[in-house]
């Protein structure tokens, strides 16, 4: 799934250019209809590829197929319009710089009606950006063609037929090298990303929306609502936190709640508890209840926060895998200190939570109170819902 997602998210922009790339250097060499009858199946081809292998991006390969097609149909044009013999040899070409210089001048404009016609399942700014890359290269080296090609008209010499002929080779070298650069620039990136950490993204309701990598969210200036899983450690009325270190982004040199984690994209709510629980204090067979969700907000994401228990009684003290110090805390201690600013703001409305559920009180995962059923209830729903 994460492979799937970040080729899509990273899709290679070479992909949408590629038959116009075919049409420019077959046009170059044997002629416009020979490059129409080329570049029109090889579209086509593409486009059934993509339809197949990346479904969700088809739509958006589609528009650029059409344009494709739409430009090759008006460049037929010039065998029966009336067009200056000067320009005929680079007619194509000509189309193609406003085509370019039209994507450059209306960008935001462009990128508006983008995003709001892919699925929100996609970050798309991977692949605006990468596509506006292509975009200035295949603008440049247009320019760079015709405006040799112009000047080689106006000033000729007695070896402009030998110029026009090295300008073309030159220019599909350099064509099919940018190509070939492209392919192996945006697999080597997709291979970093498949090593990095991705996040989903996920709306008020915690429904996946889209993903994107948590480099990228926490610096982002735009906040994204992530995911996150937290478990309560109690026992016999205490409960366990986990001080953060001085440099933790969200709530730094603060008493947090014990396990706390981002869900990773692939990941169940489950595997990232137990895995969490794992990490963080080696504890194997974790046993937890579902207690609560909650949104909550820092001053760099969003979080839906999933709330559960531990309240198995350990044989052995809970030892963490890092250097951060730990604690068991009574309630009276919690409340005694819980306004003075060493505490979390997660672990403050979790540890209000805690309290109605009635569970602090027994210290074990099972009271007499009314909040007892529907507990329980929500630990299937959400288990139902993974």
């Amino acid at each position: 799934m994460l492979k799937k997602q970040i080729k899509e998210s990273f899709f290679n922009p070479i992909f949408h250019f590629f038959p116009l790339i075919i049409f420019l250097l077959v046009d170059e060499f044997w002629g416009i209809s020979t490059a129409w009858n080329i570049a029109l199946p090889a579209s086509l081809v593409l486009l059934v590829y993509v339809y197949v292998a990346h479904k969700r991006i088809f739509i958006w390969h589609l528009i650029f197929t059409v344009v494709f097609m739409a430009i090759s149909s008006v460049a037929m044009l010039q065998f029966i319009l009336p067009i200056p013999s000067v320009i005929q040899p680079i007619s194509y070409k000509l189309i193609v710089f406003c085509y370019a210089l039209f994507l450059i001048i209306f960008r935001t404009l462009i990128e508006t009606k983008a995003f709001a016609i892919m699925s929100k399942l996609i970050p798309m700014s991977n692949n605006f950006n990468e596509l506006y890359r292509v975009v200035w290269a295949l603008f440049i080296g247009i320019t760079v063609y015709i405006s040799i090609f112009v000047a080689l008209h106006y000033y000729p010499t007695q070896h402009s037929a030998s110029h026009y002929k090295l300008l073309s080779n030159f220019y599909a070298l350099i064509a099919a090298i940018y190509v070939v650069y492209e392919v192996l620039r945006v697999q080597i990136i997709r291979t970093k990303l498949g090593k990095e950490e991705w996040w989903p993204i996920v709306n008020e309701n915690g429904k996946i929306i889209g993903s994107i990598e948590h480099s990228t969210s926490l610096w982002d200036k735009k906040k994204y609502t992530h995911p996150i899983v937290r478990a309560l450690i109690i026992e016999k009325s205490m409960v366990f936190l986990q001080k953060n270190s001085s440099d933790d982004l969200i709530s730094p040199g603060l008493w947090d709640t014990a396990i706390s984690a981002h869900v990773k994209m692939g990941e169940t709510i489950d595997q990232s508890v137990e895995k969490a629980a794992v990490e963080r204090y080696t504890l194997n067979n974790f046993k937890y209840i579902y207690l609560s969700n909650y949104l909550y907000e820092n001053k760099q994401e969003q979080h839906y926060a999933f709330l559960f228990v531990s309240c198995q009684n350990f044989n052995q003290a809970i030892e963490s895998t890092s250097k951060l110090q730990t604690k068991w805390w009574t309630q009276q201690q919690i409340e005694e200190n819980l306004n003075v600013g060493i505490f979390s703001e997660n672990f403050k409305l979790e540890f209000d939570l805690l309290k109605r559920s009635g569970l602090l009180e027994s210290g074990k995962c099972e009271c007499s109170c009314k909040l007892k059923d529907v507990i329980y209830q929500q630990t299937d729903a959400v288990k139902k819902e993974q």
